[in-house]
């Protein structure tokens, strides 16, 4: 695929937070020969938040997403690239439970604390058991930077992207890093 005339010349330096582990895995399940899984650890009650499509016909991962980060508290974030698990009805609903009970196994935590999110072809019924072999490593072996991450995550995109800046609280540097993916999206509606 031809990289895009509007990538930038180099990805930006993010650097690790305290707190989150980051982990990458290529399952195969779409892409030949690169990272397509992610799974971003977090410290125990670490804070999150997101903003989702308020679309009616939202993905399974973007339903049960929406209520952990309602909470404002959870474990991890699974992500894969490939399958959007959109438009699959109980089945995707199926595949996230499978996909959180089984990752929760690994992490230790309640499958209720993992945040999930999927990008990629939509209406395909996406195999949850493809995706299980790859969490203990996700776990306890990958050592993954924030560009592997943004890498993991790309779709149809030409190229990674992230972001990073830093601010001054209470007298305390805060960085604030951030990864994301888009392409094609047709009217994600995010208000």
């Amino acid at each position: 695929m031809t990289r895009s005339p509007l990538a930038p010349d180099s990805f930006p330096d993010l650097p690790p937070i305290a707190g989150i582990k980051l982990g990458t895995a290529a399952s195969g399940m779409r892409y030949q020969g690169r990272d397509d899984l992610l799974l971003i650890t977090l410290a125990p009650e670490s804070s999150v938040a997101g903003v989702f499509t308020q679309s009616d016909t939202a993905a399974a991962p973007v339903g049960w997403s929406r209520k952990i980060a309602e909470t404002g508290k959870a474990a991890a974030i699974i992500t894969n690239a490939g399958n959007a698990n959109a438009f699959t009805g109980s089945r995707g609903d199926n595949a996230v439970h499978d996909i959180v009970n089984n990752l929760a196994s690994h992490l230790d935590c309640d499958a209720g604390a993992i945040m999930v999110a999927s990008t990629g072809v939509i209406g395909e019924p996406l195999d949850a058991a493809k995706l299980a072999p790859y969490f203990d490593a996700l776990v306890n072996e990958s050592n993954a930077n924030w560009h592997d991450a943004a890498n993991a995550i790309l779709t149809t995109d030409t190229f990674a992207k992230g972001a990073h800046a830093k601010c001054m609280i209470d007298g305390v540097t805060v960085h604030l890093s951030g990864i994301a993916k888009g392409s094609g999206m047709i009217a994600p509606d995010m208000a």
